[in-house]
C-alpha cells in the first residue's frame, strides 16, 4: 500500500501575516516543514497538523536583545516566562557574565545565591566575591543535585543541549568571566600584558566555540577595574569573527562603597568610551540598556528630557557609517515593576533582615532611634549599596522613586515616600522607616513610571530595539532569603504590553514597525540569519497572537501571571505553546556563530 507523505508538518491557515520584511500585513497561510518555513502566502497542501489561525496575527518569534536567561536556563528549561509571551530567542551572556569559561574561582550561580546566607552566613555581602569552583559544586550538589561540570562555552552548550530547553539561546562570552578565569581573586588592578594575551586567547576560543560576540560589565567586578586599553584589546579579537560588542557601559561606577558625597560617573563620557572602542576596533557596537547621557535633577519636564535623549543619541551615532554599526536596546518601562520586584518596603534593607531574621523583627527595631541611625550611618558610609535611582547617597530625589503599593498604614497606598513625607512634614528617610515600623509587610515598588513620551525615541529611532534585561523563570519562583524578590512584570508580559500600548491601543507603531523592534532588528544586529522574519526558507519561529484579546493579567503586586492572547508559539517548527498552554516541548537550540 502506498503511503502518502504530507507536504507540510504544520499548516497555519487563514492568519494575518507580518513577515518582518517590510511588506504590509496580509491574509495568508504558512506551511512548515521540519524547522523551516516551506511556503508562505497563498499556500495549499496537506499537513500533519492544521492550525486554524482565523482572527490571529502571525509574527516572527520575538528576540530579546538583552537577557540573563543563560544563568537560569538549567533550572527552568521550559522557559515559561519567555515563551508564554512569544519570545523564541534570547541573547545571553550579558553585562560581562557568561556561564563559561570557568576557572578556579567563580561567581555563585544566581539561584544558589538564595541559599548563600545559610551556606556561608554574612550580613552585608558574601565574604568573598568569588568562591572556589569545588566549593560551589559541593553546594550545587547539596541543593540541586547537579554540578557545573563544564569549563568552556562549548561545554556549557553541550550541557544545555543535553538537558533540552524550549527556546533559542544566542551566546555572548562575558569579559568579566574571562577576566576572573585569568586573574582569579587578584582582579582589583590593571591587567598585565601577559594576562591580556591570555584573555585574547580565551575570547578567541569562545568565538570558535560559537559565541557571537563579547559583553562587558563595566559597573561590576571585575570589569570595573579594566582599563580602556584592556577593553579595546579584547574587543579587537572579534573583528575576524564578525562579532558584536555589547557593553554594559560605565553608567554608575562600581556598585560598592558608594558613600555620602559620592560623585556619579559622567554617563555621556562612559557612552563615548564605548564609541571609541568601536572606532578603534571596527567591531559592531550594541549598547546594553541605553539611557540618557546626562542626569538632570530635579526630574526634568518632558521637553528637557526629550532633548537630553536626542542629544545622547546624536552623539553616540555621530561616527556610525553603516546601518548596523551602532545600535542599542532599551528596557520597556511601562510599569514600575518592570525588571524585578522589591516586594516589601523593607526589602532594600536586606543586611538587617538577614541579621534579625524577619521583617517583623526589623520593623520592631526601627522604632528605636539609635538603630535607625545605625542603619542610616551604614548606608551613608557605603557599607550597603542601594541602587542609584533610590539611594540617598546618589540621588537627591531618591524618595520620589520608592512607592507604597499596599499597606495597613492609612492614606499611603499609591504614594511615593516623598509624597507621604511632604504630607506629614517629616524627613523622607524617617517616613520610610515609620511606615515599615507600623507595617513590616507593607508592599512597595521602586522606579519611575518612565513610559513618558520623551523616552519613546529609544524605540522610534532606527537603531533602537527592545531588550528586557531579565531571565527565565516559572510562575512560582521567589527568593526565600532577603530581599525576598521575584521577577518583575517584564519577565512575563513585556512584549504583549508593548503591542497593546504602542500598536493596538496606541499609534506609535504599525504592527509591521513593531515587529522590527521586537524581532527583526535584534536578529539582524546579532547575525541571526533566517530569524526575526517569516520568509520561505527561514526558521519557523512563529507567534500567533489574538491582538484584539491580548491582555496582561499580572500587576505590580503579583507580576507572575502569563498574558492572555498568545495562542501559539512555534520554535524551530515545533509547537511550544498551543491554545495558550505550554506543550512541554523543548526544541530550543544554541544558535552558534556561523563560520
Amino acid at each position: 500500500m502506498e503511503i502518502l507523505m504530507a507536504e507540510f508538518d504544520v499548516l497555519i491557515d487563514n492568519a494575518t501575516i507580518v513577515e518582518g520584511t517590510g511588506r504590509k500585513a496580509y491574509k495568508g497561510s504558512i506551511g512548515v516543514k521540519g524547522d523551516k518555513v516551506a511556503a508562505i502566502g497563498d499556500v495549499k497542501g496537506d499537513a500533519r497538523k492544521v492550525v486554524d489561525a482565523k482572527g490571529l496575527t502571525a509574527l516572527p518569534g520575538f528576540v530579546d536583545a538583552h537577557s540573563h536567561a543563560d544563568w537560569t536556563l538549567l533550572w527552568f528549561p521550559k522557559c515559561e516566562s519567555y515563551v508564554m509571551q512569544g519570545v523564541t530567542t534570547f541573547v545571553g551572556g550579558q553585562c560581562g557574565g557568561s556561564p563559561a569559561p570557568l576557572g578556579e574561582h567563580i561567581r555563585v550561580p544566581w539561584l544558589l545565591t538564595d541559599h548563600l546566607p545559610e551556606l556561608d552566613p554574612y550580613k552585608f555581602y558574601p565574604k568573598v566575591p568569588y568562591y572556589p569552583l569545588e566549593q560551589v559544586n559541593e553546594w550545587m550538589k547539596e541543593k540541586f543535585g547537579w554540578t557545573l561540570d563544564w569549563e568552556t562555552m562549548d561545554g556549557f552548550f553541550k550541557k544545555v543541549d543535553n538537558v533540552g530547553f524550549s527556546m533559542n539561546y544566542v551566546p555572548l562570552v562575558g569579559h568579566g568571566s574571562i577576566r576572573t578565569k585569568v586573574m582569579g581573586l587578584d582582579y582589583k588592578r590593571h591587567s598585565t600584558e601577559e594576562e591580556q594575551a591570555q584573555m585574547r586567547e580565551l575570547i578567541a576560543e569562545a568565538m570558535e566555540d560559537g559565541c557571537i560576540g563579547l559583553s562587558t560589565g563595566l559597573d561590576y567586578d571585575p570589569d570595573v577595574f579594566a582599563t580602556h586599553e584592556e577593553i579595546i584589546d579584547g574587543v579587537g579579537v572579534l573583528k575576524k569573527y564578525n562579532g558584536v560588542y555589547c557593553p554594559h557601559w560605565r553608567r554608575t561606577g562600581r556598585r560598592r562603597g558608594i558613600a555620602s558625597g559620592h560623585v556619579p560617573n559622567e554617563k555621556i563620557t562612559a557612552l563615548m568610551e564605548c564609541v571609541d572602542v568601536h572606532n578603534k576596533t571596527g567591531v559592531r557596537l550594541h549598547f546594553a540598556h541605553l539611557s540618557t547621557g546626562w542626569q538632570i535633577y530635579p526630574t526634568a519636564p518632558d521637553e528637557l528630557e526629550e532633548a537630553n535623549l536626542r542629544a545622547t543619541i546624536n552623539m553616540i551615532m555621530k561616527d556610525s557609517k553603516e546601518e548596523l554599526d551602532i545600535t542599542w536596546d532599551a528596557i520597556p518601562q511601562m510599569t514600575r515593576s518592570g525588571f524585578a520586584v522589591m516586594p516589601y518596603l523593607c526589602s532594600l534593607y536586606a543586611p538587617w533582615l538577614r541579621e534579625l531574621g524577619s521583617r517583623e523583627a526589623f520593623g520592631k527595631w526601627l522604632k528605636v532611634k539609635d538603630f535607625r541611625e545605625e542603619v542610616k550611618d551604614a548606608i551613608r558610609r557605603g557599607k550597603w549599596f542601594i541602587r542609584v535611582a533610590y539611594n540617598p547617597n546618589t540621588n537627591p530625589r531618591w524618595a520620589d522613586n520608592i512607592y507604597v503599593l499596599k499597606s495597613k498604614v492609612p492614606g499611603v497606598d499609591g504614594k511615593s515616600i516623598a509624597q507621604v513625607a511632604k504630607e506629614r512634614e517629616a524627613d523622607a528617610w524617617d517616613t520610610w522607616f515609620e511606615i515599615i515600623a507600623e507595617d513590616p509587610d507593607a508592599r512597595g515598588v521602586t522606579g519611575q513610571l518612565t513610559s513618558r513620551d520623551c523616552y519613546l525615541q529609544y524605540y522610534t529611532h532606527p537603531a533602537g530595539m527592545v531588550g528586557l534585561d531579565t531571565a527565565v523563570f516559572d510562575k512560582k519562583w521567589q527568593s526565600k532569603s532577603p530581599p525576598y524578590g521575584f521577577p518583575g512584570i517584564n519577565t512575563f508580559s513585556a512584549y504583549p504590553m508593548f503591542y497593546i500600548k504602542y500598536v493596538r491601543d496606541g499609534d506609535l507603531f504599525t504592527v509591521e514597525e513593531a515587529v522590527q523592534k521586537t524581532a527583526t532588528m535584534p536578529a539582524r544586529v546579532h547575525n541571526l540569519d533566517g530569524r526575526g522574519v517569516l520568509t520561505k526558507g527561514g526558521y519557523a519561529d512563529i507567534v500567533l497572537m489574538n491582538m484584539s484579546n491580548l491582555k496582561v493579567l499580572g500587576n505590580e503586586i503579583e507580576t507572575r501571571k502569563h498574558p492572555k492572547g498568545v495562542e501559539y508559539v512555534f520554535v524551530n517548527g515545533e509547537a511550544v505553546v498551543e491554545k495558550g498552554k505550554h506543550t512541554g516541548a523543548r526544541p530550543g537550540r544554541v544558535l552558534r556563530r556561523k563560520a
